[in-house]
């Protein structure tokens, strides 16, 4: 309900910010980065959002591509969007952030994204218990 609904929007924002620590190129409107449970990253350095959600893939991580309203990138969406709903799920909140955007910005940046995975599982290993179910009545 309101508390998962706070948990993504909260998580996105601090993602979203700690991805720019990274240096990752954030895409902006007028109104911010985010005011919801997802959020785009300008893609063109990875070769559009769907070459970047490949990269990540490799490392562990699920995104996908986006259209977003920027010059394109020949071949691909110009986008790549990343959201919070599952990670909330599985109990990471905004304190874990700055570590998971390492790991994002590792392996984008990373000639060789795979060699990330472990890594990846290893950390993600520690989150184990789903977070905001509703009980059976």
């Amino acid at each position: 309900g309101a508390a998962f609904a706070r948990a993504m929007v909260d998580t996105a924002q601090a993602l979203a910010e700690a991805l720019g620590a990274e240096g990752l190129p954030l895409f902006r409107t007028a109104r911010g980065v985010t005011g919801s449970h997802q959020f785009a990253v300008e893609a063109a350095a990875w070769g559009g959002g769907q070459s970047a959600s490949r990269r990540l893939r490799l490392a562990g991580f699920l995104a996908c591509g986006i259209g977003l309203p920027r010059p394109p990138v020949a071949g691909d969406v110009n986008g790549l969007r990343l959201g919070t709903p599952e990670i909330c799920r599985w109990g990471l909140r905004t304190g874990d952030m700055p570590r998971l955007a390492a790991l994002i910005a590792a392996a984008l940046k990373s000639a060789d994204p795979a060699r990330l995975a472990d890594e990846v599982a290893d950390w993600r290993s520690g989150f184990d218990r789903v977070h905001f179910i509703r009980a059976a009545a």
